[in-house]
């Protein structure tokens, strides 16, 4: 099967106009989603946090309030659940998120209360208030006994600053993220669910946080531990950094106009009212009650802004598909087996000089680059307990497991969100998309002729902590594309 650039990427280059809001979002006071870093475990936010939490748990099943029925929501069914590995990811948890606030201000009975987030960039290990198993001498309804640790940090090539830098600097939204479903061309419930490319934003910080916290958050009933908000409030963050620095969400009608109804609901009085809405109804945070104030910089980091990409330039070099397919594992020596199948071939490309730096993540209009080179990791099926990191590489002469990150032939790392089972119902396999020109560009500098050969290789390691019997997983084929 063959890439069709029209079904992986389409131009967001246009500013999104004001959304249609609900009424009732538009009649809220704006309060600040607050970093979890800065309160103490006895901070009113995390009191009311652990009231709401307490008082879903306490309810009736029939109550779509209820713990569980929440955390339900996101696991859905083969119809109806959370969009993962398209361009809904972003809008459908951001409407998850702002219905679940208005049920804790219900709850807790504290109108103002806001969702924390966690900076996992700034602060990497999971916050102390969500690991005591007790607070007050009671159990700490923050507390979840699945996770993989209490003391779980997550390591920097899946959350650090590196990372997050060389994700705000992308400025078209099909990467940044997720791509439009493959042959989406309606806005009918099912492609909701369908699979598109999962860009670096979701595949690598949100996914791996998932995989290293492990236990429910390794699973589609993820919102049972109560971390996961928070998790989501920081990507939903990453998200209004981005359109703050003047990056573009999609134009395109099969984004704005699709809506999400009858999965979400809201306080209304004594009982709940369904939340439908569009995506076009959620750009606007402000208009839905909430803001973040500290933005996204890191000291010291320069931040590229990387060319939008134009479909029309975006150019097939190779396919490479791989046998039966290609089943990949750790315990094997991974590098090796799948290197004859990885290799693919570019020509006539243009040449890879340096691109100046223009200036910090303040910058806001995009820097013209020579060239950009993609890479589709194609048709992936999961491992059976979703255990693994797969780190990509490009042309490494010796890669093992323990090739560091910090080695210059490293791209970037993907983690799998749920094991097996969650997608097994659905029939899912995944796309991951990756941006090889900054290594490659590494690598030319030592090596001119790079380009008449590139190798992506796939390495996948262990997460520490994960149950981690079985890493074997499949890829069905590698596509490189030059814009």
């Amino acid at each position: 099967m063959t890439l069709s650039r029209r079904r992986v990427l389409t131009h967001g280059a246009a500013l999104t106009a004001a959304a249609v809001l609900p009424a009732e979002a538009q009649a809220q006071t704006v309060l600040q989603r607050p970093n979890v870093s800065n309160l103490a475990a006895n901070h009113p936010i995390l009191v009311s946090y652990r009231a709401a939490i307490n008082a879903m748990k306490a309810l009736p099943t029939t109550d779509p309030r209820n713990w569980t029925r929440q955390a339900q929501i996101h696991q859905g069914n083969n119809t109806v659940r959370c969009p993962h590995g398209n361009w809904y990811f972003l809008p459908w948890h951001r409407a998850y998120l702002l219905a679940f606030e208005r049920i804790c201000r219900q709850l807790s009975g504290n109108p103002n209360f806001a969702l924390p987030y966690w900076d996992w960039t700034a602060h990497p290990q999971l916050p102390a208030a969500f690991a005591a198993p007790t607070f007050n001498g009671q159990p700490n309804a923050l507390f979840d006994n699945t996770r993989s640790s209490q003391t779980v940090t997550i390591p920097t090539n899946v959350t650090g600053s590196t990372v997050m830098a060389n994700i705000l600097a992308e400025t078209t939204f099909e990467i940044f993220g997720s791509s439009k479903p493959f042959g989406q061309n309606n806005t009918t419930q099912p492609w909701q669910i369908a699979g598109g490319a999962t860009g670096p934003l979701e595949g690598t910080p949100h996914n791996g946080v998932h995989g290293r916290i492990g236990g429910n958050m390794g699973t589609y009933m993820s919102p049972l531990d109560p971390i996961f908000w928070l998790h989501h409030c920081n990507i939903d963050r990453i998200w209004d950094q981005w359109n703050r620095m003047g990056r573009s969400n999609t134009s395109n009608t099969l984004w704005r106009n699709f809506a999400f109804n009858n999965q979400f609901r809201v306080p209304s009085g004594s009982s709940t009212a369904p939340f439908n809405v569009a995506v076009s109804g959620l750009l606007s945070i402000q208009a839905l009650g909430y803001r973040y104030v500290n933005p996204i910089f890191f000291p010291g980091q320069l931040l590229i802004s990387k060319s939008i990409i134009d479909l029309s330039k975006l150019t097939q070099i190779s396919k490479v598909t791989a046998p039966q397919p290609a089943r990949i594992n750790a315990a094997l020596d991974v590098g090796v087996k799948l290197n004859a199948p990885q290799v693919a071939m570019l020509r006539k490309i243009q040449p890879l000089t340096p691109t100046a730096p223009t200036g910090t993540a303040k910058a806001l209009a995009p820097t013209p680059a020579p060239g950009r080179i993609l890479a589709f990791i194609r048709d992936v099926e999961p491992p059976a307990n979703g255990n693994t990191e797969v780190r990509v590489f490009v042309n490494s002469p010796d890669l093992k497991p323990d090739t560091s990150p910090q080695d210059r032939h490293y791209v970037g790392s993907f983690t799998f969100f749920g094991a097996a089972a969650d997608h097994a119902g659905h029939g899912e396999k995944q796309t991951f998309l990756f941006d090889l020109t900054e290594t490659v560009r590494r690598l030319s500098v030592t090596d001119s002729n790079v380009t008449d050969n590139i190798q992506v290789q796939l390495m996948p390691v262990p997460i520490p902590g994960v149950p981690s019997t079985d890493l074997q997983f499949k890829v069905g084929s590698i596509e490189i594309a030059t814009v």
